[in-house]
């Protein structure tokens, strides 16, 4: 009862906890005065005194030594205890106390809030896209052990950017046979295929072998997975696996489909199950899987047609070093069995793990670049937050001098105002989840990885744009960012608002004087911080606007505006190959009488969608190799394909309805390509042959064409065009060129198709001007990003600049009006505030440079036509961040030279 009182009596006056001394020589204390009054009793019984000692030990419990101990214990829990709860009712009592004086600053206290919102919430929109895209473990099961299998021929990347490619099926059997290191392996192709029982329909699928789903670890929905022996040639029976999303759009979810039959390009097929929700394969696309063996024999049997990517699994006790090891040997022996003479150089094959794989290094390099964009945004904000704080802090000068002169410990006050810090990060943090999830869904409808104008990435099934939300990792990132910021703009404010000296704070009337000059201020120095993280984000924003702007200024070489344009495939066996230049023809009739057409043409690919199809192409009447023909785009085009896309010839002549099957064989060739293959010469006449096509024998060129892109971020490719007419193709884009909105066709014009073509499926129906639009999309979007986050920057150094000299003159208001007493016109107090200004934005902005350098290294690979360290972006953003930074000091510098020098010198 007494130790609880004395506990009481403790925290109510708020007396310092006991030290483990302390403790000791208490219950020391108190166990000999025990001791002694009992056997002073005992001896007042009649006892000897060593007899009543024993006696009174006995009492005890038989041992002084055991009792001592015990009781230390029992107190030292008691003050642990203690201590616990006091530091609870100390911080209930200051979250309560940060709370009543935040609500009375509301001002201060939703400026702090919203600004820690943004940051925090934009920033964990980005993670949420880095860890879904790059952090996240691939879905599937025992993810660490799938192995991402490549051919790799040394020389091939001097054409084609990279020396690995897929297998062809031969040689991914003599893998398959060969290897040791995997338990499973696997080959697979995207493809495209069409529903043909029903409505027509075209879908993405891929072609697979049986052990597919077996490598990844994914299990059938509903049914099962191909029987194990389906993957022999020659095997008649058909299976199909569907995904769950095809199951219910085409097939309302009927639990009944299993053994079912479909129509895929007119073949009957069983399904043998249903995959689980939301996978869609490897390629990221699939709706529907078919056996490889359905191909024929024919073309299996081709070693040197590569198609099929190859996935596996490998075996736990095998490293991934021990597997790549084991995979270049097995890749010598595919050399051997498959010797490529032309090439004359030999095979190897790759393997590396399939998480490495997931997107490229460029898409992977443009989310780092944009997280830590976004991260710069966030520090900004803490160092603004920071002076906001700082500010709030020294106006609070006099209560703090007042609590210390009290007796309150520095330590004790430091805890009290990070609490305020904690309390305003928690708000924010709070709030930051909402911007979290307007970003996250801004950035689903965006592709992240498509960022750069770099195309979709495929991203592995599972891993897409859809996977990113907030989750558990999103919420903890959410939760340590809140953390890490209320530490980092509360703990240099509390150690200032602590360390002014008492009598002089209270003497000066409570305010802690911040020395400008030659002595750096605190606030000053966070100042600078903020113009040398604006300067590096203006940098790299600066340098990407550029880039776009460059981008977006070159001609594509075809005029995309009023053309509509539409793919129709025929479906195997529909349709004989002979037969399909008077099909299409027939079509482009029909569409051409429709009102508002004025052109319409046949090519198998728009521009601007990185070449459809690359072939070696050389002078003569037969390419010779890789090694010795260069890698050209080839294009099937109808007669008036040119025309219908404003593409200009610059020699010769363009196809005519002439050039058709039995006619002599003539190609037209690019600028580039003339350029490269016909140097000084006039190529009209010459003879070029290509891999494709049936033109490998050679034909003749009758036209120079300007360039045409297919990606907007390289330079033109080597294109060439051949008559559709002598090479006709099932599947075919239709360009329709129009007199008024292309758009307002869409209807008619699929109207019309299924009326002419009711067995060909019509899709990816768009305007050419939707389809460019969408392909500078995500370099606009990275760029928009890093532009706002700039502005914001920018605008946060400029507040910081403003707050910091309002703050001066608030506090060197007495020494103005003496200056201005002693004869100091007004012109020269503005000049002394606007170059303190100018000092604090001059030192930033040569931190930010050596930043800035940095930053554009890693951005070298992002930009286009513009280098990392370009001097017109460099003195733009200088220029910008000066002037901001007067800008912020006029409205300082203007009110210094308000100040009355009587009134200054009274208040003073």
């Amino acid at each position: 009862m007494r130790a609880a009182i004395r506990d009481g009596v403790r925290r109510l006056l708020r007396l310092p906890s006991r030290t483990a001394r302390q403790i000791r020589d208490e219950v020391d204390e108190e166990l000999d005065g025990y001791l002694g009054a009992r056997i002073e009793q005992l001896v007042s019984r009649g006892m000897t005194p060593d007899e009543a000692r024993r006696e009174a030990v006995r009492r005890l419990g038989g041992s002084l030594e055991r009792v001592r101990a015990e009781l230390r214990h029992s107190a030292t829990r008691r003050e642990r205890h203690l201590a616990v709860r006091e530091r609870v009712e100390e911080g209930i009592q200051d979250v309560r106390y940060a709370l009543r004086g935040l609500a009375r600053q509301t001002g201060f206290t939703a400026t702090v809030s919203l600004t820690l919102a943004v940051g925090i919430g934009a920033t964990t929109s980005i993670f949420s896209a880095l860890n879904a895209l790059l952090l996240r473990p691939l879905p599937y099961a025992r993810a660490d052990e799938l192995m991402k299998v490549t051919l790799v021929t040394p020389g091939r990347g001097a054409v084609h950017g990279s020396d690995e490619m897929v297998w062809s099926y031969p040689k991914y059997a003599v893998f398959r046979d060969g290897q040791r290191a995997f338990t499973d392996v696997s080959a697979y192709a995207p493809n495209d295929f069409t529903l043909t029982s029903g409505e027509v329909e075209r879908i993405h699928g891929e072609t697979i072998t049986s052990h597919y789903l077996p490598v990844l670890g994914v299990r059938a929905e509903l049914g099962g997975n191909f029987a194990s022996d389906i993957d022999a040639h020659g095997d008649a029976r058909r299976e199909a696996l569907i995904s769950d999303v095809l199951w219910k759009r085409r097939f309302n979810a009927d639990p009944r489909i299993v053994g079912q039959i479909i129509d895929i390009d007119r073949q009957p097929f069983t399904i043998a199950g249903v995959t689980p929700e939301g996978f869609a394969g490897l390629s990221g696309q699939a709706e529907v899987f078919v056996p490889i063996t359905t191909r024929s024999a024919e073309d299996l049997n081709q070693a040197f047609d590569h198609e099929y990517s190859v996935v596996t699994r490998r075996r736990p006790d095998i490293s991934a070093g021990q597997a790549r090891a084991m995979t270049a040997l097995v890749g010598q022996e595919v050399d051997r069995r498959f010797p490529d003479l032309e090439i004359g150089k030999a095979w190897s094959a790759k393997a590396e793990p399939l998480d490495h794989a997931r997107v490229t290094s460029r898409i992977r390099r443009s989310l780092w670049v944009l997280m830590g964009a976004v991260a710069l945004v966030l520090l900004v904000a803490c160092v603004n937050i920071a002076n906001l704080v700082l500010a709030r802090a020294s106006s609070r000068g006099r209560e703090m001098a007042v609590r210390l002169a009290l007796g309150a410990g520095r330590a004790r006050l430091v805890r009290l105002l990070l609490t305020e810090s904690m309390v305003l990060a928690a708000l924010g943090g709070a709030l930051s989840l909402v911007v979290s999830w307007i970003g996250i869904r801004l950035l689903s409808r965006v592709d992240p990885t498509a960022i750069g104008g770099v195309g979709r990435s495929r991203s592995y099934g599972l891993v897409t744009v859809n996977s990113i939300h907030l989750d558990i990792a999103a919420l903890v990132f959410t939760l340590g960012a809140a953390i890490v910021v209320g530490v980092l703009f509360g703990l240099a404010p509390a150690l200032h608002a602590t360390r002014a000296s008492v009598a002089e704070t209270l003497k000066d009337g409570g305010v802690s004087t911040i020395q400008f000059g030659r002595r750096l201020s605190a606030r000053g120095l966070l100042v600078m911080t903020e113009v040398a993280l604006a300067f590096v984000l203006l940098v790299g924003s600066g340098l990407m606007i550029r880039s776009v702007a460059n981008l977006l200024s070159v001609p594509i070489g075809a005029d995309p505006r009023n053309v509509l344009t539409v793919r129709l495939t025929a479906p195997p066996g529909t349709v004989p190959r002979d037969s399909l230049p008077g099909l299409y023809e027939n079509i482009l009739r029909r569409l051409a009488a429709l009102p508002g057409a004025t052109r319409v043409a046949l090519g198998d690919c728009p521009p601007l969608n990185d070449g459809c199809n690359r072939t070696f192409a050389a002078r003569g009447n037969e390419t010779r190799g890789p090694d010795r023909s260069p890698l050209v785009g080839i294009h099937w085009v109808s007669a008036r394909w040119f025309e219908t896309l404003h593409v200009p010839v610059v020699r010769g002549r363009v196809f005519t309805d002439a050039d058709r099957v039995g006619a002599p064989k003539v190609i037209i060739i690019s600028v580039s390509t003339a350029r490269k293959l016909f140097p000084g010469e006039n190529p009209i006449g010459q003879r070029l042959s290509v891999g494709q096509g049936g033109f490998s024998g050679g034909a003749d060129i009758v036209g120079v064409v300007g360039d045409v892109r297919q990606s907007m971020d390289s330079t033109p490719m080597l294109d060439t065009y051949i008559p559709f007419a002598q090479s006709p193709r099932s599947g075919m884009m239709i360009f329709i060129r129009t007199a008024g909105d292309p758009a307002a066709l869409a209807a008619p014009v699929r109207s019309a198709l299924r009326e002419i073509a009711p067995r060909f499926p019509v899709y990816d129906l768009k305007t050419l001007s939707a389809r460019t639009a969408a392909i500078s999309a995500p370099a606009r979007f990275s760029t928009t990003l890093l532009g706002l986050f700039a502005a914001v920057g920018l605008s946060l150094a400029a507040i910081g600049i403003y707050g910091v000299m309002s703050l001066m003159v608030t506090e060197r208001r007495r020494e103005l009006g003496i200056r201005m007493a002693l004869g100091a016109d007004q012109s020269a107090v503005r000049r002394m505030v606007v170059r303190q200004a100018a000092r604090l934005a001059a030192a930033g902005a040569l931190i930010g440079l050596i930043g800035a350098f940095s930053l554009s290294r890693v951005m070298r690979a992002l930009l286009f036509e513009v280098t990392a360290f370009d001097p017109a972006t460099y003195l733009v953003i200088l220029f910008i961040l000066c002037a901001a930074a007067l800008a912020a000091s006029w409205i300082p510098a203007r009110r210094a030279t308000l100040v009355s020098p009587m009134e200054a010198l009274r208040q003073g």
